[in-house]
């Protein structure tokens, strides 16, 4: 998969998750937090805003299992991997979900909706950029 595009609406998403932490943006004018980054606020359209962290940890609200071509070539079965809608906890305004994968789960049995999830990162691939991630999670134990 290749690295999200880096603009400067969204580069303090990607460095936030390389140093451990879950960060979306936070409009100043209602307090409203949102993801994914924009210019304006989906409430109010302020266009003012800031970063917040988050506690990193949050609920499956939807999932699917896609075919990876690439990792399937020459196998009977294809291998799958997951692709996430995360409800994050610790939001204001209408609910924060992050469309993401949950790292640890590799059989369909072992994701579920409601299923608690922590925050985990995955470094960008790009030499250029070591210091991003993409905010990923890991099923909470």
């Amino acid at each position: 998969m290749p690295d999200p595009v880096v603009a400067p609406v969204n580069e303090q998403l990607w460095r936030a998750a390389a140093a451990g932490r879950l960060e979306v943006q936070r409009c100043t004018g209602c307090g409203a937090h949102r993801y994914p980054p924009t210019d304006g606020c989906y409430r109010c359209t302020s266009r003012e805003w800031g970063w917040s962290a988050l506690p990193g940890t949050g609920t499956v609200y939807s999932y699917i299992w896609v075919p990876d071509r690439a990792r399937s070539a020459g196998r009977d079965e294809p291998v799958l991997y997951n692709v996430a809608v995360v409800t994050l906890d610790a939001t204001q305004g209408d609910p924060v979900r992050i469309l993401s994968n949950v790292i640890d789960a590799w059989q369909q049995h072992d994701l579920q909706v409601g299923q608690r999830v922590t925050f985990a990162s995955v470094p960008f691939t790009a030499a250029e950029a070591a210091e991003m991630a993409l905010p990923c999670f890991r099923i909470l134990r």
